[in-house]
């Protein structure tokens, strides 16, 4: 503790505990360390009214740790956010790039501090592109400003932000409104197999995938050979990988001939290129031309990529496997969420009547043979 004469200024050192938002004077207890001050004086009687100014302060508590984020722009917020690495490999990124640079900064003003933006001028930014644009629309762009100021107040819990740059989340108390957007499109095997033989070479292995197990886009896109464990038969997903943010595991014996396929191309890869999907010796961005060609060549109308996900939960579903285990597979958290992609066709119906009618009719059948053989209560338990 005390001054330190140095060539350009005077420097003062206190022991002090730093909480995380002030620096308090902390001598003799255990774990304070020294903080230095400059300052910015080569005159000895001016430091030390610094010294004693800044010692006065630290003993009411008032000196803000370093620990404490400046005012921050909205520019700076925005090129922080989009440098996330797990924002950049998100599908949508592009995406919210051209959001960021057409639409946000120009309404909310680049060089604007983020304390500064209020709910109000979110509401209205919201509202301005319900009339411009679809429901869809307004609703994906407003949940791309929610999670750029919630990953700044440190709560998006998948984005670690150790020193938040907000208290608040002024997107918050900003609703969207409902969609009535729940698609009800899924392949039947035949419609699949006529797609595959439409499709690209690049895109049918995604195909199959995408068919198979339900996974994203950005997962299958995203997908690299250290997460493909062919001898255990599964694909192993870090929470990094994830929308939800956790880890899970995707059986590759899901569909016959899936695993075959990943050994196929295990030994075609390009050994300099860690993603499993190529196209052109390169990882694949782009789908849109492709799909929609096949879906054009093999007639299938009104189908997205993104139904594949549909299609995977629903042959699950009619394959038996319990709600829990698709879940685990898909990595639907809640049943709300899962239950939107499982789709309902006539002939599920018609197999569930014909279960229902073969387990009433042996029912019935065992309480005729019951009163035929005049045998005891009819209604005591079995």
């Amino acid at each position: 503790m005390g001054l330190t004469r140095r060539k350009d200024s005077y420097y003062v050192e206190f022991p002090v505990f730093d909480d995380g938002k002030t620096f308090s004077l902390a001598r003799g207890i255990p774990g304070a360390k020294l903080k230095r001050w400059k300052v910015n004086s080569l005159n000895k009687a001016l430091a030390k009214q610094q010294e004693a100014l800044i010692m006065t302060d630290l003993m009411k508590g008032i000196v803000k740790s370093d620990q404490v984020q400046g005012p921050m722009t909205f520019k700076a917020l925005t090129e922080a956010y989009l440098a996330l690495p797990r924002v950049m490999v998100q599908s949508s990124y592009e995406r919210k790039q051209r959001w960021v640079e057409l639409r946000f900064l120009p309404t909310f003003g680049a060089n604007r501090l983020i304390t500064a933006i209020t709910p109000e001028s979110i509401e209205a930014y919201y509202q301005s592109r319900r009339k411009e644009v679809t429901l869809a629309t307004a609703n994906r762009e407003l949940a791309a400003i929610k999670h750029i100021f919630s990953w700044a107040c440190g709560t998006a819990k998948k984005f670690a932000l150790t020193r938040p740059y907000l208290d608040r989340n002024p997107a918050r108390a900003v609703w969207k409104e409902a969609e009535d957007n729940v698609r009800d499109e899924i392949l039947e095997p035949a419609q699949f197999e006529e797609l595959q033989a439409h499709a690209a070479a690049y895109l049918a292995p995604i195909n199959l995938v995408a068919y198979a197990t339900g996974m994203r886009w950005g997962e299958i896109v995203n997908l690299t050979w250290d997460k493909v464990d062919l001898k255990g038969g599964f694909i192993r997903l870090r929470g990094s990988d994830t929308k939800s943010g956790e880890g899970r595991l995707i059986p590759l014996d899901v569909f016959p001939g899936l695993r075959e396929r990943f050994r196929e191309l295990h030994k075609t890869r390009a050994l300099h290129e860690p993603h499993v999907f190529l196209h052109g010796g390169k990882p694949v961005r782009s789908l849109k031309g492709a799909f929609t060609a096949a879906c054009k060549g093999a007639g299938i109308t009104n189908f997205r990529f993104h139904d594949f996900r549909h299609t995977a939960i629903t042959n699950m579903r009619r394959a038996g496997i319990d709600l829990l285990t698709i879940m685990q597979i898909s990595g639907h958290k809640t049943t709300v969420c899962f239950t939107r992609y499982n789709s309902f066709r006539e002939s599920d119906l018609k197999a569930a009547a014909c279960k229902s009618n073969t387990y009433l009719t042996l029912a019935h059948e065992k309480v005729s043979e019951q009163v035929r053989k005049g045998e005891g209560n009819l209604f005591a338990s079995a």
